[in-house]
Formats: C-alpha cells, sequence, structure tokens
C-alpha cells in the first residue's frame, strides 16, 4: 500500500480515535497532530505541520513508542526487553498493512 498522509490515517484510525492525548487535524497547510492534556485542558505542543505519508507513519509510530515508555520511568534507550516487545506488539498491527 502506497503511504500517503490518507492511506496511513486510515491504517491508524483506530488508534488515533481511542487516544485521549492526540488527534489529527487537516489544515489548509496540511495536517497537524495535536498532543492534548486532559489534566490541563489545552493543546501541549505547537503543532507541526505534516506533509508526507513516510511523516505521518514516523509521528505516530513515535506515539505509540510514547505510550509504551510512558508507562514506565524508561526512555528508548533505556527499555528492557520487555518493553520492546510491546512496542513491537502495538506496532505490528499497523505496519503489516503497509506489506
Amino acid at each position: 500500500m502506497e503511504k500517503t498522509v490518507e492511506n496511513v490515517l486510515e491504517i491508524f484510525k483506530d488508534y488515533i480515535a481511542s487516544s485521549p492525548f492526540i488527534d489529527v487535524c487537516r489544515t489548509k497547510f496540511g495536517y497537524v497532530l495535536l498532543h492534548y492534556s486532559p489534566e490541563r485542558d489545552e493543546i501541549m505542543y505547537t503543532p507541526e505541520i505534516i506533509h508526507t505519508g513516510d511523516e505521518m507513519l514516523q509521528t505516530l509510530r513515535e506515539e505509540i513508542i510514547l505510550d509504551v515508555i510512558g508507562e514506565t520511568d524508561h526512555d528508548l534507550e533505556t527499555a528492557s526487553k520487555e518493553e520492546l516487545e510491546e512496542i513491537e506488539k502495538r506496532l505490528s498491527p499497523y505496519l503489516e498493512r503497509f506489506s
């Protein structure tokens, strides 16, 4: 499958819809990913415009990685084998759809 922004969003739509922390919006400039803080009821970071499917895929992959890492006090460099396996487990259903 071609990695257009729209195709990436279609593949990740359930993840995006179920996340309490992110949303993707289309603007006249391109797509942006919004990071929301439920505790503060505000958008946390300045959104960056996402122009390509590869950029959107990388952004959403990073969000899933952060979901797993956020459950511990580790970062990606110090992630345990179990955490790396959990990242792979969560990412693989999405990434397999590009094959």
